[in-house]
């Protein structure tokens, strides 16, 4: 049911014919990612299953069962790197069409009440898909004051940068050590020191601030 043709004609552009060596089958890389996700493993993982699962192989086109590893899970790394976002919502896309029409055809396309097919959707001709993203992992992080600091002076660096202005002092250095003892939060006994270093970065901010808002500066 998956259009493998389509993974080609857009993945290929990608690859250089003269270049570097013979490159991974792209059914093979796409097979593997799908199976990675649909069984929520880690490129390791799948990479060790691969050779051990006669399904994993039919599906990734392989006709013959072998028992070598495909690939070194860094290149699985490296495939998602050359086809980017674009390329990873494709594989999406494609993947949760696969879905929808299997669950029709265990469900069936009968109209019920309220205008609902048999499966208690109601009917869509653009095929659209809702995701509850509620439980899904997210990458966000809680905003402490020391992140915000360091926010802070990198923006002030960064416009010092694009409006080629002069700074009388960057700090670079002292930040630097800075930076590396607020690392050790947690620790126990790290903890006075890591105070003084908050402080002491609130300082660093605050003096940025005051010289930006300064027509001297």
């Amino acid at each position: 049911m998956i259009d493998w043709d389509l993974f080609e004609q857009s993945f290929s552009p990608l690859y250089s014919k003269d270049t570097g060596r013979m490159a991974k089958p792209i059914r093979l890389m796409v097979g593997l990612l799908i199976l990675k996700h649909l069984r929520n493993v880690s490129d390791e993982s799948v990479v060790e299953q691969f050779s051990e699962n006669a399904y994993f192989q039919y599906f990734c086109g392989m006709e013959a069962f072998r028992t070598d590893v495909p690939c070194v899970p860094t290149e699985l790394v490296e495939f998602r790197r050359r086809i980017g976002e674009s390329g990873m919502g494709l594989i999406l896309k494609e993947s949760i069409g696969i879905n929808l029409s299997i669950d029709d055809q265990r469900k069936g396309e009968t109209t019920g009440k309220g205008g609902k097919d048999g499966c208690g959707r109601k009917l869509d001709a653009e095929r659209t898909a809702f995701i509850d993203t509620t439980v899904q992992e997210k990458n966000t992080t809680f905003p402490t004051d020391s992140k915000l600091l360091n926010k802070v002076i990198d923006f002030c660096h960064g416009v010092a940068d694009k409006e080629n202005l002069k700074i009388r002092q960057s700090y670079v250095r002292e930040i630097k050590g800075l930076k590396l003892v607020q690392r050790f939060r947690g620790r126990k006994n790290g903890k006075a020191k890591v105070r003084k270093a908050d402080k002491r970065m609130r300082t660093i901010a605050g003096r940025f601030l005051r010289g930006a808002a300064s027509p001297a500066a």
